[in-house]
């Protein structure tokens, strides 16, 4: 399936404008190129507009996933910052009973407030998703819910996989392998939510 939508992206031959879903085997419908084309020959309000609505060319309904991905990484780590800063010091040299805090304690810390800080994350995606990205009634509401939260979660794996690959087989560092483990996991949610969980 991941093949499938890159082939369509590279391949095809229609503008933004034109775009509609095609089944495995007919010709691509559009190309980045045209996507692009298609996109400067539009006016900021047109733009503007269509990142407000639902659906859309799939590279546009990506950047919008992309922004709300951002919204909803924000709420994460806000929390998970505050929380790291007074409730359960997460923060190396942090003070705890006046000690400074162990690594053990640190990274159990960390985990705990990722663990708090996730189910705001996840709403606040879900409730920009459902808003200016997807349309949802592929499912009934609890069962989109439910498919969402558990793509949300079984998204971190494939990005862990790449992650650990690309710092223990490739060699790169830290910072470039967690690059490829929000790559990896943002694009598994996208198809995942795009072709499982909600209409398009």
């Amino acid at each position: 399936m991941f093949f499938l939508i890159f082939r369509q992206v590279w391949l095809g031959r229609r503008s933004l404008r034109t775009w509609q879903p095609v089944s495995q085997g007919q010709d691509m419908p559009f190309s980045l190129q045209s996507a692009w084309n298609a996109l400067r020959g539009q006016s900021s309000a047109e733009i503007g507009r269509a990142m407000f609505q639902r659906g859309g060319h799939p590279a546009l309904q990506f950047l919008k996933y992309g922004f709300c991905g951002v919204a909803a990484a924000l709420v994460h780590n806000g929390i998970t910052a505050a929380l790291s800063l007074t409730l359960f010091p997460a923060g190396r040299g942090m003070m705890v009973d006046g000690a400074p805090i162990e690594e053990s304690l640190r990274a159990y810390h960390l985990v705990l407030n990722n663990a708090i800080a996730w189910p705001f994350g996840t709403v606040v995606a879900y409730w920009l998703n459902v808003l200016f990205v997807f349309t949802p009634g592929r499912h009934g509401k609890w069962l989109e819910m439910i498919l969402f939260w558990t793509i949300s979660a079984l998204g971190f794996f494939p990005g862990g996989l790449v992650a650990h690959w690309l710092v223990d087989k490739a060699g790169l560092p830290s910072t470039l392998a967690q690059l490829g483990f929000v790559f990896t996991s943002v694009t598994v949610n996208f198809i995942c939510r795009k072709f499982i969980v909600f209409k398009g």
